[in-house]
């Protein structure tokens, strides 16, 4: 169990603003009840190393609230419990949160593959869950009132990508990921996706979650004559493919790995390999919203190193509940739900809009970053590109 008591309340007013709307909250009083927020984060497994800046990103947003009141008067604190990394595991822990520590809201957990398991949970104790790690649509197509998405939808990770391969003339795709939920989901989206942009696909398989060994893959993908990879992949498995493409020498002209180079340390980890990698984003710090800058400065100030797209998503999530709770005035689930389902807002991450009958993320967009000189630059779509795309991928022996 892990419990996480951020920063105690502050007595004064609070306001808080959504789309030009502000309230006062009440003052605070020394005998009040924390407000408490309940998550399980994959603390250990293999999505550890991308969960690990998702609570962070909830911790900065619940430090920061506190320093300004809280909300309603009250302090706040968050409770998480370690899920492993492991679906099964976190349904019985969200229920631990809610019948036994009596949590007050819940939000989301690490990856869409968990975050479909627990869903049920929410909707059978009719508690309202924003969750920004969920891109896959799977989940909302199931009837579901009480999920909402806080990023941006899995399909359109691969656009900028799909655009790159078709302007530089690379026809033949291989596609690959683990079998889990949020690969599955952009890897069924991509063969309409490459048939639109004139692209074959010339090798589809996934491999296990928490495979160790991408030998038989790449080989696969060699045999293929692919130009271009897509491997829809997390930071472990990016690495681990990263190492076996390089082992075997497969010639490619594009490489990308969806959110696994997402994470600052991949080039650490990657070292000059990691040069020419793609893979998406959706946050950058040179995003014009709203208290951008600050979170990226904050979070820096805090945690001493840079935040990636998962601590600003969920740092967002929390942006979104906590001007749902100012707007209600109150914890009452049906109201928080309907705020959830109705509110446009501006976030850290650009506009939260969600379709009120599904819960799928409207608003959100993605972003498709490159690896080049050992550092990070969005290179897609061409309006917010820092720098131009490197292609083809450097060959093997100039990294």
């Amino acid at each position: 169990m892990r419990l996480i008591l951020l920063s105690r309340a502050v007595a004064g007013a609070v306001a808080v603003a959504v789309l030009g709307w502000a309230a006062p909250a009440p003052i605070a009083a020394a005998d009040q009840p924390p407000i408490v927020i309940g998550a399980t984060i994959s603390e250990t497994g293999s999505y550890a190393v991308d969960a690990k800046y998702a609570l962070e990103g909830y911790q900065l947003w619940i430090k920061e609230q506190n320093a300004k009141g809280g909300l309603l008067g009250r302090k706040i604190e968050l409770k998480t419990y370690d899920d492993a990394s492991d679906p099964a595991t976190a349904v019985n822990l969200y229920e631990r949160l809610i019948d036994q520590d009596h949590v007050d809201v819940i939000v989301g957990p690490y990856s869409s593959a968990i975050t479909a398991a627990v869903a049920n949970v929410a909707e059978k104790h009719k508690m309202p869950m924003i969750s920004p790690e969920v891109s896959a649509a799977a989940p909302f197509k199931r009837g579901l009132r009480y999920l909402f998405m806080g990023i941006a939808q899995s399909t359109h990770y691969v656009e900028g990508v799909i655009a790159l391969a078709k302007a530089n003339g690379y026809k033949r795709i291989a596609v690959t990921g683990e079998d889990s939920a949020f690969p599955r989901s952009i890897a069924g989206a991509l063969p309409d996706l490459a048939k639109a942009a004139g692209l074959d696909i010339v090798y589809s398989e996934l491999y296990p979650h928490n495979a160790s060994d991408y030998s038989a893959v790449t080989q696969k993908i060699k045999q293929a004559n692919a130009d271009a990879l897509f491997s829809i992949s997390y930071f472990p498995d990016a690495i681990g493919m990263l190492r076996a493409l390089k082992s075997a020498n497969v010639p490619l002209k594009l490489v990308y790995f969806a959110v696994g180079p997402s994470e600052p340390n991949f080039g650490k980890e990657a070292g000059k390999d990691a040069d020419g990698v793609l893979a998406t984003t959706n946050w950058s710090a040179n995003l014009k919203t709203p208290n951008n800058g600050e979170f990226a400065r904050d979070f820096a100030a805090t945690y001493h190193s840079a935040p990636d797209y998962h601590a600003a998503a969920n740092y967002s999530a929390l942006e979104v509940l906590g001007a749902a709770i100012a707007r209600v005035k109150s914890l009452d689930q049906e109201k928080l739900r309907d705020q959830f389902a109705n509110t446009k807002m501006q976030t850290v991450m650009g506009s939260y809009e969600v379709d009120p009958a599904t819960g799928l993320q409207l608003g959100y967009t993605s972003l498709t970053l490159q690896w080049q000189g050992g550092k990070q630059y969005i290179v897609a779509p061409p309006a917010m590109a820092e720098r131009k795309p490197i292609a083809p991928f450097p060959a093997w022996s100039a990294h």
